[in-house]
């Protein structure tokens, strides 16, 4: 029986890489050209909801909480297919759950709630919905699930996303309940009481919520699995001693390597490197030592062949 190959991990995170900034620059176009025709009431000239009105709707107001999320995403994509190494800092990943939450939410209650009075096709896929509703949050939940998960999300984080929902659920009450300002665009009192839809939105954001953790985690577990059975089984790091995988993996991080760059060293690989030449109880920072050297070595070596 053939045994089974360890999966690239680098080649997964640069298809990562390039379907992320994809995505997140799909994201940020349509919602800055779907925004700006609606402000200039291109989509729905002849009702109330258009033009600055559109402001005050979840659906713009949690788009525009993903595109800005998927801008302050977009920066460090790219930084990371330059350099080959997969790198999020752990509040980019919660900004983008909060944006994936809101735009889950829309996407949800626009499928069933505002489709059972306004007629499917018309809600998911006429005109501006067809991107607000559905193609928007269709993306944005497939990258925060399935191309970020490079940060496990704790049970006491999952409560952020409610945050702006709870918000806008409460400026909504008083401009549509107490000071009759806006219409009731979501027909929160059509069908039932709005205390009750109240409870049933506060109930399925916190579903919601907890939904999209739980799939990021699990992606975020096999992804890493995938990177320690790389490190640990792969050929590509086949050598006597450990000092000359660590030169090996300097030798491929020190090819990205830009003037004025920060040098990162990559402790986790290293980490996992010890762990595979059973040098774990080897201290890491003469493994870090290593790594440096060579990196340096390698960079001036870059160097002089460029000159």
């Amino acid at each position: 029986m053939k045994e089974k190959t360890a999966v690239n991990a680098r080649k997964i995170n640069k298809m990562r890489f390039i379907s992320g900034i994809a995505i997140c620059s799909l994201v940020i176009a349509i919602t800055l050209v779907v925004l700006t025709l609606n402000l200039v009431e291109y989509f729905n000239p002849t009702k109330n909801e258009s033009g600055l009105s559109t402001l005050r709707m979840f659906t713009t107001i949690s788009n525009i909480i993903a595109a800005f999320a998927a801008s302050m995403c977009l920066p460090f994509q790219i930084d990371g297919l330059r350099r080959d190494r997969y790198k999020l800092p752990s509040w980019i990943v919660l900004l983008m759950y909060v944006g994936a939450v809101g735009v889950f939410l829309t996407f949800t209650v626009a499928i069933t709630i505002i489709s059972a009075y306004q007629g499917f096709v018309k809600t998911m896929f006429s005109k501006s919905n067809l991107f607000m509703h559905t193609i928007s949050p269709i993306m944005i939940t497939l990258l925060f699930v399935l191309i970020i998960p490079n940060t496990r999300i704790k049970f006491s984080r999952s409560f952020i996303p409610l945050v702006p929902v709870a918000i806008y659920m409460l400026i909504y009450f008083i401009m549509v309940f107490v000071t009759h300002t806006w219409n009731d665009i979501y027909k929160t009192d059509a069908f039932i009481p709005w205390p009750l839809t109240l409870i049933l939105l506060v109930t399925l954001t916190f579903g919601i919520c907890q939904l999209l953790r739980v799939l990021h985690n699990i992606t975020h577990k096999h992804i890493n699995k995938k990177i320690e059975e790389y490190y640990i089984t792969s050929p590509d790091f086949e050598y006597e001693r450990i000092v000359d995988a660590i030169a090996h993996l300097a030798e491929l991080e020190s090819k990205f390597y830009y003037p004025d760059d920060d040098i990162v060293i990559p402790t986790d690989i290293i980490a996992l490197l010890a762990i595979r030449y059973k040098a774990n109880k080897l201290p890491l920072d003469i493994l870090y030592d290593v790594y440096l050297e060579n990196y340096l070595k390698d960079v001036h070596i870059k160097k002089d062949e460029n000159n």
